[in-house]
This record gives C-alpha cells, sequence and structure tokens, in this order.
C-alpha cells in the first residue's frame, strides 16, 4: 500500500498553518478596506465633468469639508476651519453650521458658500489651475460689493433719523452664491441687516443686492451688474427676482454674442 509522502513527512500537515496564515491575513485586508469604504463621507455634491467631489473629511477629520477625487480617497483641496473666511471660524473657536458647493458649469470654478457664525454666511471662490485648487479675491476685500450695501443702511438710518454713529446690532450679514449664469459668470445675493433701539422699540434695517460678477481667465472678477431688491414680498418674491436676473443676463450675452457674429461675418 502507498503512503502519501507529504504525510509522512510532516509537509502535508505543515501546508494547513500556512493557508490559514493566508486566508486570515486576506479576510483582514479585505475587511480593512471595507471599513475605510465605509468611513468615508458621502458627496454632497459632484462637480459637472464627474470628476471632483465635495464632501467632510474622513472620520477623524469631521471638522473639515474637502474637495476630492470623485470615488476615491485622494484628497486635492482641504477646506479646513483655519481656511473659513482667513481664520475667522478659527478665531471663533467653531466650525461653519452650513456649507455647500456651487459649481461652475465648466468644473474649473466653484463657490463654496458657508456659516462660519450664527449671523454671518460668506463666499469663497476657487479655480482649478491644471492641477491645483486655487483661491481667489475675498467678497468683504472689495468695496463694490460693500458700498451700495453701506448706502442703502445710511439712507434708512436717515429716514429713521438715526445717528450716523449709530451701529446697531447686527442681525444677519449674508454673501452667497446663488447660481453660475456661465463658466465665467456667477449671480451673487448679498444681505445685510440690523437692529436699532427707537423710542424703546426695536427697528430692522436691512439691504439687498444682487450683483452679477464676471471673472477673467486669471480667476480676478468684477461686478458687471448691481440690482437692489426689496424684500417686503417675501422669499418667493426674492426666487422670482433671481429668474429674471438670470435671463436678462442671459439673453444680454446672446445678444452680444450675435453682434460680434455679425460683425465677424460682414
Amino acid at each position: 500500500m502507498k503512503t502519501d509522502p507529504t504525510t509522512n513527512s510532516g509537509l502535508g500537515a505543515c501546508n494547513h498553518p500556512v493557508t490559514w496564515t493566508f486566508a486570515a491575513v486576506f479576510l483582514l485586508v479585505a475587511r480593512s478596506a471595507f471599513a475605510q469604504e465605509q468611513e468615508k463621507p458621502p458627496a454632497r455634491s459632484v462637480s459637472p465633468d464627474g470628476q471632483c467631489e465635495f464632501r467632510t473629511g474622513a472620520v477623524g477629520e469631521q471638522a473639515d469639508f474637502v474637495i476630492a477625487k470623485a470615488g476615491s480617497d485622494e484628497t486635492s483641496l482641504v477646506l479646513s476651519e483655519e481656511e473659513y473666511t482667513d481664520g475667522l471660524a478659527e478665531a471663533l473657536g467653531r466650525a461653519p453650521g452650513y456649507a455647500n458647493i456651487v459649481w461652475a458649469p465648466d468644473s474649473k470654478r466653484f463657490a463654496f458658500n458657508l456659516q462660519p457664525a450664527k449671523a454671518y454666511q460668506t463666499t469663497q471662490f476657487y479655480q482649478l489651475d491644471e492641477n491645483t485648487w486655487r483661491k481667489l479675491d475675498s467678497l468683504e476685500s472689495n468695496a463694490a460689493t460693500l458700498e451700495p450695501l453701506e448706502r442703502s443702511m445710511a439712507k434708512q438710518k436717515q429716514k429713521l433719523k438715526l445717528p450716523s454713529d449709530d451701529e446697531g446690532w447686527p442681525i444677519m450679514n449674508s454673501w452667497q452664491v446663488r447660481k453660475w449664469i456661465d463658466s465665467s459668470t456667477t449671480l451673487l445675493y448679498a444681505h445685510r441687516e440690523k437692529s436699532f433701539e427707537i423710542k424703546n422699540e426695536t427697528q430692522s434695517v436691512r439691504a439687498s443686492f444682487f450683483f452679477t460678477l464676471k471673472f477673467d481667465p486669471a480667476g480676478h472678477w468684477k461686478i458687471a451688474r448691481t440690482r437692489e431688491v426689496v424684500l417686503a414680498e417675501g422669499v418667493g418674491r426674492l426666487n422670482e427676482i433671481e429668474q429674471e436676473e438670470a435671463r436678462r443676463i442671459e439673453e444680454t450675452q446672446k445678444k452680444q454674442a450675435d453682434k460680434t457674429e455679425w460683425k465677424q461675418s460682414r
């Protein structure tokens, strides 16, 4: 009767522990990969070209928002707490309570809407230069976006016969990108509201504007159009005005394109 030489030599018995070891290692790796996939937060927003996604950071980094390669752990930009409004959130000791991304149609720019403080919302713009996201000039650094709000507030204070040096109490300062008209044109909504004490009664003063921002290839923006908004008719009216502004911008751009095409054809 023939016998199995591996059994007699003890090699067969040795093969079982080796097999079990490989199986255990494989199972450990598979579980680790599955756990990492489970820990990766879902995308809040995906760029129009499907290449990038906006989401919160990985487990242990939940205070951060990131721009990552879609479907992977590869992060291309960390919108960390230190980045919010040039350190404002860090100084206040809090992360934003609200944040979203509005992508440009070509996925080369985006507006990061966030709320780093209770009565403060702002927007930061980023542009993709080759493979690197670059932060663009802030809205509050430009007098063109501040002066219309300040003039409107000052006029209302005069009507109420308030002292010019009465700063009141801030209720809300808000800068929010509503939509991109095209890859270089965006519609920004700005709102400021304060309360004032008048004869033992509280009176609010507010100003709201739509700004049309145009970006050049380098990422510098300028205001192409300004429209003051009266909010007496509520949020529904605000949405209607937004649509009106978007249509107006699109019609103006179409007329300019048609005019250019006509000149070139002559």
